[in-house]
């Protein structure tokens, strides 16, 4: 009954401790030790924002930690604005003009920062914001969730 009651808690993704701002860091660096660790997790948090809906940002914002969450709304320009339905050139080249890359590298950036990303979130919120991602960007997400290699 026991193990019953267990399977039903919400647990954490990855390592399931969320961790603190430099530790976030240290985790994308590990995954794209090419790209500056803040640069990357701006760029994408940004597009993010742009792409998912206000109510969904702000629930992804209170997963966490109180350091990391600034960095999420650290894109001033976006703030306060409705989410823009970007297509995935779009998407890709906001991400790759805010880390001044190129666009055929965003996929890899996306992994890292999302692997990272989802030792901070509960399975139920991973799982919400893929819903709400369009097709050709769940994959990447789905992955990054699951640990499986990165993209070469």
């Amino acid at each position: 009954m026991s193990m019953q009651k267990q399977d039903e808690t919400q647990s954490w993704t990855g390592l399931g401790v969320g961790t603190d701002r430099k530790s976030f860091l240290d985790k994308v660096s590990a995954q794209i030790p090419d790209y500056d660790a803040q640069q990357a997790v701006e760029a994408v948090f940004c597009a993010l924002s742009e792409r998912l809906p206000g109510g969904l940002v702000r629930q992804l914002e209170e997963q966490l930690s109180p350091d990391v969450r600034p960095m999420l709304s650290a894109c001033h320009r976006h703030r306060g604005e409705e989410p823009t339905k970007l297509d995935r050139d779009d998407f890709y080249l906001m991400v790759a003009n805010h880390l001044n890359a190129e666009p055929e590298n965003v996929r890899l950036v996306l992994h890292g920062v999302f692997s990272a990303l989802h030792s901070q979130l509960l399975e139920a919120e991973a799982r919400k914001i893929e819903g709400q991602l369009p097709r050709w960007l769940q994959g990447t997400w789905a992955a990054a969730r699951l640990h499986v290699d990165r993209p070469a």
